[in-house]
Order: C-alpha cells, then sequence, then structure tokens
C-alpha cells in the first residue's frame, strides 16, 4: 500500500488521524465484549461439573478446567491493559503524524479545519456511547473498562486536545529552524 513513512504523511496522515479516532472508539467496544463473554463463559464453566472415572490426573471436570481452561480464561485481564495501551499507542501515531504533516503549509490549514470537523464528530460519538450505556447489558460489559469509559464519556474533549497537540506537532515541525545546512541567507 504505501513504501514508507512519508508517503502516509504526504498522502493520507488526516485519514490516517480519522481512522484512529474510530478505531479507539470501536476497540474498547470490541475489548469489552470480549471480556464479557469470557467473564459468561468462566461463570459457566464454573457451574458445571462431573466426575470423571478411571484418571490418575483429574477426579472431576473443574480440576480438567483447572488445568487447561481456567489459566486461560484468567488472562482476560489483558483485554483491559490492551485497551489502554492501544489508545496510548493511537494518540502517539497522532502525534507523530501532526509531526509529520508540518512539511507542508497547505496541511497546517487543513488540520485546523479537521480539528474543529473532529471536536464536532467527538461530540457526537460521546452522545453515542451515553446512548448505548443506558443499555444494561453493554453497561455491564463496559464496567471493567474506567479509563476507556472516561475517554469516551469525554471523547469531544479528548479529540480536541489530541488533534490540537497534533497541530502543535505539525507547526513545531514546520517552524523548526535548519541549523546544520548550507544557507545563502546567512552570508554577508
Amino acid at each position: 500500500m504505501f513504501d514508507s513513512f512519508d508517503e502516509v504523511g504526504r498522502y493520507g496522515s488526516i485519514a490516517v488521524l480519522i481512522l484512529s479516532f474510530f478505531s479507539i472508539f470501536l476497540s474498547g467496544i470490541f475489548f469489552g465484549g470480549t471480556y464479557y463473554v469470557l467473564e459468561i463463559v468462566e461463570t459457566a464453566f464454573q457451574n458445571t461439573d462431573c466426575v470423571i472415572e478411571n484418571n490418575i490426573f483429574v477426579e472431576s471436570c473443574q480440576d480438567l478446567w483447572g488445568l487447561s481452561l481456567y489459566p486461560v480464561l484468567a488472562m482476560k485481564d489483558m483485554l483491559i491493559w490492551m485497551s489502554f495501551f492501544f489508545i496510548f499507542a493511537m494518540v502517539l501515531g497522532m502525534l507523530v503524524l501532526g509531526y509529520k504533516s508540518g512539511k507542508s503549509p497547505a496541511l497546517l490549514g487543513l488540520l485546523v479545519v479537521f480539528i474543529m470537523a473532529f471536536t464536532y464528530l467527538g461530540i457526537e460519538m460521546a452522545n453515542i456511547y451515553i446512548e448505548l450505556l443506558e443499555n444494561s447489558i453493554f453497561y455491564d460489559m463496559m464496567v471493567e473498562f474506567p479509563v476507556y469509559n472516561m475517554i469516551m464519556l469525554n471523547f469531544h474533549w479528548f479529540i480536541f486536545i489530541v488533534s490540537l497537540a497534533s497541530l502543535m506537532m505539525a507547526l513545531a515541525n514546520f517552524q523548526r529552524v535548519k541549523t546544520n545546512s548550507v544557507s545563502e541567507e546567512l552570508d554577508y
């Protein structure tokens, strides 16, 4: 698709920013749904028991699942941490793309326009998330993700701050002084 990072910065930094915001919104819902399903599966297995005869390693299904299934299901807490790392990775990526977009003055103006559009989109996405939280199943699904919930309830502020930081990185790249280059402007 793209041969280098410069091509992404040149042709699709705004598209990557938009994709990042939608990815943050959808990733938490995906991780929350996966966590909820794994929790239901673990509860169902804990409520079921059977006797295993003529086996030297296990005497019941609970012993068997304790050796095989429960350690895997105990790793579901990693999904909470994965949602944190995913959000922070996307923010870092957006800041880097903002820095890379500072090479073009036209992209700086476009980035300002998109910050306003992103903020409005963030208000809409926060409202959608609030509506989703009114559903009791969705609410139960997202209880274990407090940081994600805080970000999504204030998603417009989150988007505004990250977009503004991205714009500041772009301005820093645009205004930087080339100290090691030969310039005829400095020759008197």
